[in-house]
């Protein structure tokens, strides 16, 4: 059955090795093998039909890897988000290498070594690179979604600091309500929601990759009261950072050893 309409709150591209798949995305785009689908965050798809389908996904907090869509190779997200065809071809002799970085980027994340967070960010930015070279050139068309990019590209830039919504409406030059409102239409997530989305990713990635403690991440990530911070992390993990830290790196010593 087709699935509803969602949105996510980080980015995604989905590589098709085998068959094909139709996603709602601005209108109904068919993707074959060989082609990446983008989905900047925040934009609604839903998977209309998959024949035989078979694909890598990766998803990715552009604030925990310091990426935001102001950079070039952000730019196939940016470009999408403001009307751009949301499939990529890539090139035959391509394909390989691109099939490579996905299991290299599988690989490095779950063996959670010290340097994997480093290494899986080159990894992306190798993946990501491959996407900006075999984006088709030219200028992408206008569109209605500017307010927003720039809304969540300052969020992105921002959120680990101690920003509002105030400060989100101020850097796109509207009033505070109508960007509460064109984000939360545009995306499913209201402002707060957004920033507090950045700083959980982030504060993710440090129990995940440093020993940091809990009240240092908080902090870290823009919150001064831990017991908010580890209220907010369970709204979104569903668990609280010290039982997240520990399953996490339980889950990554057996996948180590295995």
């Amino acid at each position: 059955d087709p699935a509803e309409m969602r949105s996510h709150t980080e980015h995604g591209l989905a590589y098709i090795t085998r068959g094909s798949l139709v996603l709602e995305h601005g209108g109904a785009v068919e993707g074959t093998r060989g082609m990446v689908a983008l989905m900047p965050a925040g934009t609604p798809h839903r998977l209309l039909d998959a024949r035989d389908a078979h694909l890598w996904m990766v998803r990715f907090c552009a604030t925990c890897f310091q990426l935001d869509e102001s950079l070039p190779l952000m730019a196939p997200f940016s470009r999408v988000r403001r009307g751009a065809l949301p499939v990529v071809p890539i090139a035959e002799p391509r394909q390989q290498r691109v099939l490579d970085l996905n299991h290299e980027l599988q690989d490095e994340s779950e063996r959670g070594a010290p340097a994997s967070l480093e290494l899986v960010r080159s990894l992306l930015l190798l993946l990501l690179g491959e996407v900006q070279r075999a984006m088709p050139g030219g200028a992408a068309p206008p569109g209605p979604g500017g307010l927003v990019a720039d809304a969540l590209e300052f969020i992105q830039q921002r959120c680990l600091e101690p920003i509002s919504l105030r400060d989100v409406a101020a850097s796109v030059h509207r009033t505070p309500a109508h960007v509460a409102a064109t984000v939360k239409n545009a995306t499913g997530y209201s402002v707060g929601q957004w920033i507090n989305a950045g700083r959980v990713a982030e504060a993710s990635a440090r129990l995940a990759h440093t020993d940091n403690s809990i009240g240092g991440i908080a902090n870290h990530v823009g919150w001064q009261d831990t017991t908010h911070f580890i209220r907010q992390f369970r709204r979104a993990y569903g668990t609280t950072p010290a039982a997240w830290r520990r399953e996490h790196r339980a889950t990554h010593e057996n996948g180590a050893s295995g």
